[in-house]
């Protein structure tokens, strides 16, 4: 497999506008799954499509193995690229879809047949080897689509929001046969998606970006629990961080925040001291907000005015607003009972999970 080198790597489509990435810089290891996650326009697909040699590189460094890419053809780079929209050739049948980039490549006829019948095996083609791709489902073409990839055998897996045609369901499986493929091969992949349950699921580490910039790399529980800025614990999560402006009291020690009418005591793990009338931003997640007043030590009460109930069965998101704070309060609970929406009710947060952030929006919280 191969190690992918990105140094500074940087597009820019227009001169004197932004760039489409900004810098970007990551050591992808060999064998590694690394995806690209952000919103659209983060310059996540930029990115991925430079170390494809689809889009030329403005700036910085690409490398595979150490070998330098920057002037490589994309045919003599050793990649494989599975896109959004299958590109499948539609006259083509199921089995000549697979074997096509081989025949170009002048593989032996014998070798072909071999990867072929192999790669339709492994993803539960071999039915399908004689139609042709109108006559397939959306995620048996992506199936197809990945064979594609996989019979080349490269160096480098690339994955442009491969699941973003299908439905909810077949996301689902085919994430699970992305996984399992990833398993078995061992082979080194970038995939790109604006989803973050894909992220989750399926990374090894999660590069999140944001305006052609990197914003935090890490594994996927690392940028959850930790989050180095507001973006990406607004980001992350589903419904996402609560960020709630707050203000440093005059309290002693400087770590009692208020939040509109009530004053919260942050423990001193959580962020060091600041100077009375800083503002900052609390951050809590939903699941470490509860019905009902604080039990006790290193619990905080919220009162607010349910605005919204959403039920989901095994659990109810709850937003209610909060008096004189800009930024609602959502809460994750167990089962479909609770308050209805205008009820007043208290919420207890977990401090001990809190974040706070400075001004500037980066993590202050301590580890």
């Amino acid at each position: 497999m191969a190690v992918v080198s990105l140094k500074d790597l940087t597009k820019i489509y227009d001169r004197g506008h932004a760039p489409a990435a900004d810098k970007v810089s990551l050591e992808i290891g060999d064998g590694e799954f690394m995806v690209l996650l952000g919103p659209s326009g983060c310059g996540k697909t930029t990115t991925l499509r430079m170390v494809a040699g689809l889009e030329s590189i403005t700036a910085g460094e690409l490398s595979i193995d150490g070998a330098v890419m920057n002037a490589i053809p994309a045919k003599d780079r050793d990649i494989a690229m599975v896109f959004q929209s299958y590109a499948l050739y539609p006259h083509m049948s199921v089995k000549n879809n697979l074997a096509f980039g081989l025949r170009r490549r002048s593989v032996s006829r014998s070798e072909i047949e071999r990867r072929v019948v192999s790669v339709a095996e492994t993803l539960e083609l071999t039915p399908f080897l004689q139609r042709k791709p109108h006559a397939l489902s959306g995620g048996q073409r992506q199936r197809v689509a990945l064979g594609r990839a996989i019979v080349r055998d490269p160096k480098v897996f690339l994955f442009d929001e491969p699941l973003s045609n299908l439905d909810a369901a077949l996301r689902v499986s085919t994430r699970s046969e992305i996984a399992s493929l990833h398993r078995r091969l061992g082979a080194t992949m970038i995939y790109v998606t604006h989803d973050q349950v894909e992220a989750m699921t399926l990374g090894t580490r999660i590069c999140i970006m944001n305006g052609g910039r990197v914003m935090q790399v890490g594994s996927p529980l690392d940028v959850y629990h930790q989050p180095v800025n507001t973006f990406v614990a607004g980001f992350l999560g589903n419904p996402p961080m609560n960020l709630l402006p707050a203000t440093v009291t005059d309290a002693p020690g400087g770590c009692t925040l208020a939040i509109g009418e009530t004053r919260l005591e942050v423990p001193g793990t959580r962020m060091p001291a600041h100077s009375p009338g800083a503002d900052l931003t609390f951050g809590i997640r939903p699941e470490n907000v509860r019905l009902g007043e604080a039990p006790g030590a290193g619990f905080a009460t919220l009162a607010g005015t349910v605005t919204q109930i959403e039920a989901l069965g095994a659990e109810t998101i709850i937003t209610a607003g909060l008096p004189n704070v800009a930024a609602p309060l959502t809460a994750r609970v167990a089962g479909d009972g609770g308050p209805g929406v205008g009820d007043r009710v208290g919420f207890a947060v977990d401090l001990g999970a809190a974040h706070v952030f400075g001004p500037d929006g980066r993590a202050v919280t301590q580890s």
